[in-house]
C-alpha cells in the first residue's frame, strides 16, 4: 500500500507541475524541458555469475521533465521522472517501474548562497551498488528519500565559510539488505590565494543507523585540508585534499583519506580524472567500510554533431568480504535533428569478490543503443 501511495504522490506532483507550467508558459521566468531516452540493451551475463547463467535483453524508456523558475535572487528547480524497463528474462533481470522526483530552491545574493533540497528516487540496487561501492548483490529496489540544506558565505574578499546538513532514508525490497537512515553535517573554511585558486579546511560528521536490532549504529568523523585551482581562461582545473577519518560501530577503524581530481576542457576535447580513498557508507554490512575509487573519461567532437568517448572506472570496498569492479566503455553519439539524437555504447564489466578462503571473478559485456527525444524550453 505504501508503494502505491508513493506512486500516486509522484504522479500527482507531475500532473500539478505540468499544469502549473502550462498556465505560466508565456512568462519568461519559467523554463521547461522534456527528455525521453529509449534504450535497447544487451547484457551477456546480468547475474555476473562465474558459470554464465545466461544473457538478457532489456527495453527501457525513462521520461524526464524539468521546470526551472528564476525570479530575482531566487531559483526553483523541479524534476520529475520515471524509468520503465522490460526484460527478456525476468529470472535474471526484473521488469522495473521506478519513479523519482526532486525539488530544489536556491537563494543567491552578492555574498551568500542558500540551498534547500528534497527528493525521492527508486533505483535498481544492483546497479547502484556496483557504481557506488563496487559491490554485487541480488537485484532489488532501493527507495531513497533525501532532505538537505547548505549555505555559503563570503566573509571577506579572501575568506569563505560554507556548511551543509543532510538526512536520508533508504528502503529496500527484493533483497536482504536492511533498511537504514543516515544524518550528516559538514563545514568548510576557505582562503583565496589568487583569482581561481584557494586552500581550504573541512570537517564532517555522519551517523548511520540500520533499521534492525541486530546491527548497532555507526558514527564517522573526518577532517581534511586541500587546494583548488579553477583559473578563469585556463583549460585545466584540479583539486587535491587529504586528511584522516575514524568511525565506530560494528566495525571501528581510523585511516587516512585522500582525494584528487583534474579536468581539461578545450573546444573539441574534454577529459577528467579522479581518485579517492576513504570510508563510505556500506549498506550491505550496516556500517562504514574503506573504499578506493578511480574514474577517468575523455570525449572528442568528431564533427559539430558527433562525439565519441571513453570511460574507465575502478571501485573497491574492503571489509570481511572484499568487492571490486573494473569497467571500460566506449560510446558514440550523434545529433539527428535539433530534437533527436542517437547513441551507441559498449561496456566491459569485471567483478572480483574475495574473503579469507575464496576468490571469485566474473565478467559481463553490455551493448546498447539509445534514441533520445529532447525538447528544451517549450
Amino acid at each position: 500500500m505504501s508503494g502505491q501511495r508513493h506512486r500516486l504522490l509522484v504522479l500527482a506532483a507531475a500532473t500539478l507541475g505540468l499544469g502549473v507550467a502550462g498556465s505560466l508558459q508565456a512568462q519568461s521566468l519559467y523554463q521547461q524541458k522534456v527528455e525521453v531516452p529509449t534504450t535497447l540493451e544487451y547484457d551477456s551475463n546480468p547475474a555476473l555469475s562465474t558459470t554464465s547463467a545466461g544473457s538478457v535483453s532489456r527495453w527501457r524508456v525513462a521520461p524526464r521533465y524539468t521546470l526551472l523558475r528564476r525570479e530575482g535572487a531566487d531559483e526553483l528547480d523541479l524534476k520529475l521522472g520515471a524509468t520503465l524497463e522490460q526484460s527478456s528474462n525476468t529470472a535474471l533481470s526484473r521488469n522495473r517501474q521506478d519513479l523519482d522526483g526532486d525539488v530544489q530552491w536556491q537563494h543567491a545574493t552578492e555574498r551568500s548562497v542558500y540551498v534547500l533540497r528534497a527528493g525521492v528516487a527508486q533505483v535498481a540496487l544492483r546497479d547502484a551498488l556496483l557504481d557506488e561501492t563496487g559491490q554485487l548483490v541480488t537485484d532489488g529496489t532501493r527507495t531513497s528519500r533525501v532532505l538537505a540544506a547548505s549555505a555559503q558565505r563570503e566573509l571577506t574578499e579572501l575568506y569563505t565559510l560554507s556548511g551543509s546538513v543532510n538526512a536520508s532514508w533508504n528502503r529496500y525490497s527484493g533483497t536482504m539488505t536492511p533498511d537504514s537512515r543516515q544524518v550528516g553535517a559538514s563545514v568548510e573554511f576557505g582562503r583565496a590565494l589568487a583569482p581561481g585558486t584557494s586552500v581550504f579546511a573541512s570537517a564532517n560528521l555522519s551517523n548511520f543507523v540500520p533499521d534492525t536490532p541486530f546491527i548497532a549504529s555507526s558514527m564517522m568523523r573526518g577532517v581534511t585540508v586541500g587546494y583548488r585551482s579553477n583559473i578563469p581562461g585556463d583549460p585545466w582545473s584540479w583539486m587535491v585534499s587529504g586528511g584522516g577519518s575514524s568511525y565506530t560501530g560494528p566495525i571501528s577503524d581510523t585511516a587516512a583519506q585522500f582525494a584528487a581530481q583534474a579536468a581539461y576542457q578545450a573546444p573539441r576535447w574534454s577529459a577528467s580524472l579522479g581518485f579517492s580513498r576513504g570510508p563510505v557508507t556500506d549498506s550491505l554490512r550496516g556500517t562504514f567500510s574503506p573504499n578506493q575509487q578511480m574514474r577517468a573519461g575523455a570525449e572528442y567532437a568528431l564533427t559539430e554533431f558527433t562525439r565519441v568517448g571513453l570511460d574507465l572506472a575502478y571501485n573497491r570496498t574492503r571489509g570481511t568480504l572484499t568487492s571490486a569492479t573494473r569497467s571500460v566503455g566506449m560510446r558514440v553519439s550523434t545529433e539527428l535533428s535539433p530534437l533527436w539524437r542517437v547513441g551507441f555504447s559498449v561496456r566491459r564489466l569485471q567483478v572480483e569478490r574475495s574473503d579469507f578462503f575464496v576468490n571469485t571473478r566474473a565478467a559481463s559485456t553490455m551493448a546498447s543503443v539509445v534514441l533520445t527525444y529532447s525538447h528544451p524550453d517549450f
